[in-house]
């Protein structure tokens, strides 16, 4: 008797899991972005949340969380209730970087988060006002010798404080960092003239190259984009040292049940694989990046320790 009824508890535990997994999500899904409306994270971040929608039969909601360098979006997903309806989507900047280069966060982004999905990876660019003096990179390091401290970066994000720092390390020059609470008045003010050049990826500059008061300068790295074809990367215009990885992905908070992560997993790698999603990546001059749970936290970790090496050799230290 003890046996039949144990089996029949079994069956029915069964079943509540099984509908409780087929039912995620079971309310619109809230995709948060802790950037400002038309950078890169953003753009990507609503042409996926269309895909996404019609693969979970919910909608899907973009937030812009501004704050903080992106803190305050992050700590949103972390208030939020943890049962997978609201996840973060963010560059590698605040998973990798913020954790090495930030001290007294209000939470762990390592042990905070889990991973869901990375999305794809992008170029750095260092771009100038579209009206400077400097038409290539010895231009530029040739003046910031002269005058060391003179020319100016702005950045929105450590990962475009740290392209700015890489820089002047590979390049052997100084150059003046400019805080700015949003990449998009970072890069109007380069449009301006207020600050001199910014770090930051072609997709999020490319309203100001069609202006003409933004210029791509040089690209992170060895390899050339499709869509800056006539952009030398780093090592063609002699500061190889010029190498940072930027890199997209989903985030929930480590509480979420682990069957929900599992069925969100499952939701975005459909979603990522997608026909839509590859062609708006291909669009946008990315390189897809699908890695989701496991895969994802260990491209994680090794981010971790190669971005790690890069601060220490650079002598910044947490602030």
């Amino acid at each position: 008797m003890f046996k039949r009824i144990s089996l029949v508890a079994l069956a029915g535990f069964a079943l509540v899991s099984a509908a409780t997994a087929q039912t995620f999500p079971t309310k619109p899904i809230t995709v948060v972005v802790p950037f400002s409306a038309g950078t890169t994270t953003d753009v990507n971040a609503r042409e996926f949340a269309q895909v996404l929608s019609g693969i979970a039969k919910q909608n899907v909601i973009v937030d812009n969380k501004l704050g903080a360098e992106g803190a305050l979006g992050a700590q949103a997903v972390l208030n939020a209730p943890a049962d997978g309806h609201t996840v973060m989507f963010t560059s590698n900047s605040l998973t990798v970087l913020d954790p090495l280069m930030k001290k007294n966060m209000p939470y762990d982004a390592v042990k905070d988060f889990a991973s869901v999905c990375t999305f794809a990876r992008t170029s750095n660019v260092l771009n100038i006002t579209g009206a400077s003096r400097y038409k290539t990179v010895a231009d530029l390091v040739t003046a910031a010798k002269a005058d060391p401290g003179k020319i100016t970066f702005g950045y929105a994000s450590t990962v475009q404080r740290l392209a700015g720092e890489l820089f002047m390390q590979a390049a052997g020059i100084k150059l003046t960092g400019v805080p700015y609470r949003s990449s998009v008045q970072a890069l109007t003010d380069v449009g301006g003239g207020q600050v001199d050049m910014i770090f930051i990826d072609h997709v999020s500059a490319t309203p100001f190259y069609q202006t003409g008061k933004v210029r791509a300068l040089t690209l992170a790295g060895s390899q050339r984009l499709k869509a800056l074809g006539d952009v030398p990367s780093a090592s063609e215009a002699g500061v190889p040292g010029y190498q940072i990885q930027v890199w997209f992905g989903f985030y929930a908070s480590a509480k979420t049940p682990p069957a929900v992560l599992a069925q969100l997993r499952d939701l975005m790698s459909q979603a990522l694989k997608s026909q839509t999603a590859q062609t708006n990546m291909e669009k946008r001059d990315l390189i897809p990046l699908v890695l989701c749970g496991d895969a994802q936290t260990r491209l994680w970790n090794e981010d971790l320790g190669v971005m790690r090496q890069v601060v220490t050799r650079a002598g910044i230290q947490p602030e």
